[in-house]
């Protein structure tokens, strides 16, 4: 009889869960992500009966706690990893180079383990040589928001879907900065400066130039190069010209994004992220009918963009391998995708198939997706010197020209050779 009774609480435990597989899974996911990563790992245990994931969202401190689990030997399973942080990890071999795993997967039919399914551009993104330290999540190309009811209002024609140039953009804004008050000073904006890295590189790629060497030794006479300070003199000369809000006018009225809610300022250069906020405040009766436009190029210059993706990726030392390869091919899944992308409506699927379905659904997304035909990798999946290094040199050098009045080539050349050095050193701080 005791017998009887000591199976049957071994029995008990098991169905509790005792003796399950238990998987980590590590994100920075917000409230609403984090819903949908935990129906996506729902659905993975379904399929899983005998594995358990626990679902961890990290709002804070993110990076910080990932190395820590993974120096004292605890790390998650699988963790979410940004584009630009991969060089860094893969050089201190602190991710599991997935390549081997995949294959082999893949041949099994395992969800997600496909690379063919995916944009070959995100897959590039997480490849170095031979190995992939990630698989993607999604994805955001860069590109031209605009708000159509400002170019009615004021006549302008809307940009060109097939692309435009840098004349045209000009032209464009222009047109539509005005001084509606009277007061000598505009108070509509044809565009928002572009300050920030992640849309200026870009930017630069459609003027010609480039930011390092092919083999990111150097940026002197690639940063500095003629060609990158005559594009960026541009967008300084508009802004100049009152064509758009300086940093510090736009900080003092909320901020780029909240002018163009408002309509007063009609084009904004940003990553597709920026279109949750629009259709957020179009529902609240904000003055906003969007579009979509490329870059504006130089004259020969065919389009070109960046689209930053983060991916799901395995520590070195995690106990199960292929278990954990399989759970973040999983999370990059045609299921997981269709969830996030599609249902969620979060970024632009990395998946092929589910990429087209949102096409068909919304012409925002499908002016996306056409982007990512010519969408280079970011520069910082390349290099371990691009964050924080050249992200926090290149501010500073925009707060040179527009703070302190440096011309575009003065403050291009003394963020070249500070880099240079850093490069030299070793430095990626």
């Amino acid at each position: 009889m005791r017998k009887l009774v000591v199976i049957a609480v071994i029995l008990a435990l098991v169905t509790l869960g005792f003796g399950k597989t238990k998987l980590r899974v590590a994100s920075w996911a917000g409230a609403l992500e984090a819903q949908l990563d935990e129906k996506i790992l729902a659905e993975f245990m379904r399929t899983h009966p005998d594995v358990e994931v626990v679902y961890e969202p990290i709002p804070q401190n993110y990076y910080q706690k990932i190395l820590t689990d993974i120096a004292a030997g605890t790390p998650p399973d699988v963790f979410l990893l940004d584009a630009e942080m991969v060089p860094r990890y893969a050089e201190e071999k602190l991710l599991l180079n997935l390549a081997p795993y995949l294959s082999g997967l893949a041949s099994e039919g395992v969800s997600g383990t496909n690379l063919s399914e995916y944009f070959e551009v995100l897959v590039d993104i997480f490849k170095l040589g031979r190995s992939i330290y990630a698989l993607p999540k999604d994805t955001s190309p860069v590109a031209v928001f605009y708000n159509k009811k400002l170019f009615d209002m004021y006549g302008v024609p809307y940009p060109s879907a097939k692309g435009w140039t840098l004349k045209e953009f000009e032209e464009t804004v222009s047109k539509l900065a005005k001084d509606t008050d009277k007061d000598g000073k505009n108070d509509v904006w044809g565009f928002a400066f572009p300050s920030w890295v992640g849309v200026a590189v870009p930017l630069l790629w459609a003027g010609g130039g480039d930011v390092f060497s092919p083999d990111f030794t150097q940026t002197t006479g690639y940063l500095n190069s003629e060609t990158n300070v005559k594009t960026y003199s541009f967008y300084v000369d508009l802004l100049k010209k009152g064509y758009a809000p300086t940093p510090e006018e736009a900080a003092a009225l909320g901020g780029a994004s909240s002018l163009f809610f408002t309509g007063r300022v009609a084009m904004v250069i940003t990553g597709r992220w920026f279109w949750i906020s629009v259709k957020k405040q179009i529902e609240q009766g904000a003055p906003i009918d969007a579009g979509v436009a490329p870059l504006p190029c130089a004259v020969g210059v065919q389009n070109v963009t960046v689209t930053y993706a983060s991916g799901w990726a395995v520590p070195a030392n995690v106990a199960n391998k292929k278990l954990a390869v399989e759970l973040a091919a999983w999370l990059s899944s045609e299921y997981a995708q269709r969830e996030r992308c599609l249902v969620g409506g979060l970024a632009i699927s990395a998946n092929k198939k589910i990429a087209q379905e949102q096409a068909k659904a919304s012409p925002i997304d499908a002016a996306f997706i056409e982007m990512l035909s010519y969408a280079r990798v970011p520069v910082g999946s390349r290099t371990k010197f691009y964050r924080p290094l050249f992200e926090r040199t290149w501010a500073e050098a925009v707060d040179r020209i527009i703070i302190k009045g440096e011309t575009v080539k003065q403050a291009f050349d003394w963020a070249a050779e500070q880099i240079d050095k850093a490069i030299k050193e070793g430095r990626v701080e």
